[in-house]
């Protein structure tokens, strides 16, 4: 799914069991950072409409699609995060 919307970001987390908070709003209380934890991992999404970008600890990978039917081959429930459709970055979301 296309991620352009806060919305639509919370949304499809949401279906694999995700709920985090916006953190660090500005003085209007807007915040484009979204926090949250998978399997003992902090995880942070940098959203933007047109693309975004996921922060787990020092790694960083733009994304603009969320698919939670992964088809990663190990063990556990995985999502993907994808720039345009190409090269996966999977994510555990559980054992």
């Amino acid at each position: 799914m296309k991620v352009d919307t806060k919305e639509k970001l919370e949304e499809v987390l949401s279906k694999v069991g995700i709920v985090g908070k916006w953190i660090e709003p500005d003085e209007y209380g807007f915040s484009r950072l979204y926090k949250f934890n998978v399997c003992g991992t902090e995880v942070i999404i940098e959203w933007y409409c047109n693309y975004s970008e996921i922060q787990i600890g020092n790694a960083r990978m733009w994304f603009t699609h969320i698919n939670t039917y992964s088809g990663y081959l190990m063990s556990g429930e995985w999502i993907d995060f994808t720039f345009r459709g190409e090269k996966p970055l999977h994510l555990k979301v559980k054992e």
